[in-house]
């Protein structure tokens, strides 16, 4: 049994700023320690893998030309320095850019909003490695408890989850790093919860905005701790729960009536968002995507890959595949606004019928940064895979665990093998990150070296004096050098 809410006669708000500012380095279990260690790495491989991305360049290189700053925070890939909210959008955008979110609820990616923040904002205030820690699990830890049970009903309003509370998780932690008491972090909650903003008609209809989302989530996170500490705005009290406050925005109202749910539930009671806090860490759950494409593809990859393998199945063998998953994986952005109506119409590189295609034609798929399989196409669609996915049939089952997938194999000569991939397989601590990201190198900047170089130095993150050591820990992978060429 949890713990009832630390503080149940105050302002949601006011229960998460109370606990925050009082929460120690010492007082945090090592697991969390340690996942707040693998959030940091995930991020920064991300960060490393993505530096050839055009598109990304563009958007860094406009904004040192806005907002850059000589003695402001250091930007990756770069020799120039930006200010704080410039910084924190450059490296987020590099991070996005690489497609290495991790991922709560299956649509809630924090690592591209909260990391940059607070990295720009340690560097600039000369926080410590304790420090940033610190701040990493209070922002994680509030947006899942804010996500938990209402992201589906926030995508089905057409308001795309991540960058929502995101902004609001990256507000959290740049408050602490910027020394904010109490009364300043419900400030900068409330005002954050004003700047949040991300649609889903982009990823609905196939535009590139949400390329931006998380870099705005984390310059507005980040801003709104600004102006808390500026002390011109004073916060509303109940900007969350209040009757126009966060959740009627967008959940559609304050009671905790939910329009959608992974578990078919239809109210989850607001009082419980701070059930157990302080004592039970649900940021433990999260797990970390490895390949580009959307994350309840990774579970499918893998059964597919394991189940391949064990029985040997060759391609032209298979007679029919079912894929088992949760009915909101199949609606993707929104079960009230999919992209593809008709979910059992195979799209080539969009939906799972082409990652599970393409994983039984070739044995894997190549994790972001990775190299192709063997015998697959080096860049864009697979067409082989491509031609196989007709073969692949999606089931989707309104009451299956998000990310945990169920695959039945059909041979043609009447041979039926079968899986399942619980979530809980996916939640990795920092060493079994570390193995999973090794697949990674081919397209780490640096190389092995730089990678190792990386691995440590957020190992002992806690031990840094200063955070801005870690740049140049990093000088390396080239974080701080110029990439042109």
């Amino acid at each position: 049994m949890t713990d009832s809410p630390p503080y149940p006669s105050l302002s949601l708000s006011r229960q998460f700023a109370r606990w925050a500012s009082s929460l120690r380095y010492e007082s945090l279990p090592e697991p969390v320690r340690d996942k707040a260690r693998a959030f940091l790495l995930h991020a920064l491989t991300g960060a490393s893998i993505a530096h050839l991305s055009v598109s990304a360049r563009h958007v860094v290189e406009l904004i040192l030309a806005e907002e850059g700053k000589s003695d402001g925070a250091s930007v990756f890939h770069s020799q120039q320095r930006a200010t704080r909210t410039g910084a924190a959008f450059a490296n987020s955008e590099w991070i996005h850019a690489s497609s290495m979110f991790d991922s709560y609820r299956m649509l809630n990616h924090p690592g591209p909003v909260i990391i940059p923040a607070a990295l720009a904002c340690a560097e600039i205030e000369r926080r410590s490695g304790y420090d940033l820690l610190v701040a990493i699990v209070a922002g994680y830890e509030f947006i899942c408890r804010l996500t938990d049970d209402f992201i589906p009903s926030t995508a089905a309003r057409g308001f795309r989850p991540s960058p929502i509370f995101a902004t609001l998780g990256a507000a959290l932690s740049c408050g602490l790093l910027l020394g904010l008491d109490e009364d300043g972090l419900v400030s900068a909650i409330a005002v954050a919860a004003n700047f949040a903003s991300g649609l889903n008609e982009g990823p609905r209809t196939g535009g590139n905005e949400l390329m931006i989302h998380e870099p705005q989530a984390a310059r507005n996170g980040m801003f709104a701790a600004v102006m808390a500490r500026a002390g011109h705005v004073k916060g509303s009290e109940t900007s969350l729960e209040g009757p126009a406050g966060f959740y009627n925005a967008f959940i559609g109202n304050a009671e905790g009536m939910l329009s959608h749910s992974f578990k078919g539930q239809r109210r989850s009671d607001p009082r419980n968002i701070t059930e157990g806090l302080g004592s039970e860490f649900k940021l433990l759950s999260f797990i970390f995507r490895m390949y580009q494409c959307a994350g309840y593809n990774q579970p499918v990859i893998e059964l597919m890959r394991e189940l391949r393998e064990k029985h040997a199945v060759k391609p032209d063998q298979v007679a029919r595949i079912r894929v088992a998953m949760n009915t909101i994986e199949t609606q993707y952005p929104s079960p009230a606004f999919p992209r593809f109506p008709d979910w059992q119409k195979p799209v080539a590189g969009e939906t799972t019928h082409y990652f599970a295609a393409y994983t039984v034609v070739h044995g894997a798929y190549p994790v972001a940064g990775g190299r192709p399989p063997a015998g697959a196409a080096a860049k864009g669609i697979d067409p082989a895979a491509a031609a196989f996915m007709s073969r692949v049939e999606l089931v989707p089952e309104p009451l299956r665990p998000m990310f945990s997938p169920s695959i039945t194999i059909e041979l043609q000569d009447g041979r039926v093998f079968r899986g399942d991939y619980p979530y809980e397989r996916m939640v990795w601590d920092y060493d079994q990150l570390v193995v999973r990201l090794l697949d990674c190198l081919p397209g780490f900047h640096g190389g092995s070296t730089a990678f190792q170089a990386l691995v440590s130095a957020v190992r002992d993150i806690e031990h840094e004096p200063l955070v801005a050591s870690i740049f140049s820990k990093l000088t390396a992978l080239r974080f701080n050098e110029s990439t042109h060429h």
